[in-house]
């Protein structure tokens, strides 16, 4: 939301001002029921690789990027890996999120469950929290930013991905076609990369359905 739709509703309230644009922040689950619904006409929809989304009969989606995801340090730990920090303490997203699950799901496939100390779902607040010693915790590119003093990321071999999804057959609807087109220019030409890494971000290639 913060990198990726003001450019977008810049550009789309420029250039198609007849649009009625407005934004709900929903968790990731909830999208299709919402899209389905008709409270939404457009999503913003993620998942990552290692917690895959079935596709949807009822929707179409078309890839917008990919990003690295990193696991968020105090500076003074020392690690590489989600294996070498089996036995700290977590802050991880509400159950019931896809955050949640995700985390729990890349510690097991570290071979631990997490000890889970906070629950945070605002990214910048767990970062905050990371800087204050109270934990580690998974955080994707595009959410990272400039990371307080104090954090350290370790990239992953994780990845986040977001599609663009809309009803199924609404592909070639004049407001759909417009907002596709603009969160694609904002993907290309404007989301921050996290200091320090080299960007990770792409998959335009093809169309996932």
């Amino acid at each position: 939301m913060r990198t990726l739709l003001p450019p977008a509703l810049v550009a789309l309230a420029r250039d198609h001002p007849a649009l009625d644009l407005m934004v709900t922040e929903l968790d990731p689950v909830d999208v299709p029921d919402a899209l389905r619904d008709r409270r939404l006409d457009v999503a913003l929809a993620h998942d990552y690789d290692v917690v895959p989304t079935a596709p949807d009969p009822a929707l179409d989606s078309t890839p917008l990027l990919a990003e690295t995801v990193y696991l968020a340090v105090p500076a003074t730990m020392d690690v590489a890996t989600l294996a070498d920090v089996r036995h700290a303490e977590w802050i991880l997203a509400s159950p019931g999120t896809l955050c949640h699950t995700v985390a729990l799901h890349a510690c097991r496939l570290a071979g631990y469950p997490p000890t889970i100390r906070h629950h945070a779902d605002d990214f910048t607040a767990m970062l905050a929290l990371v800087a204050a010693g109270q934990g580690v915790g998974l955080v994707p590119e595009l959410a990272a930013g400039q990371p307080p003093d104090g954090v350290r990321l370790v990239p992953l071999d994780l990845r986040r991905r977001t599609r663009i999804a809309y009803r199924k057959g609404a592909g070639d609807h004049p407001a759909v076609a417009a907002c596709v087109a603009a969160l694609r220019a904002a993907a290309r030409d404007g989301a921050p990369r996290v200091t320090g890494f080299p960007p990770a971000l792409g998959g335009d290639a093809g169309e996932e359905r």
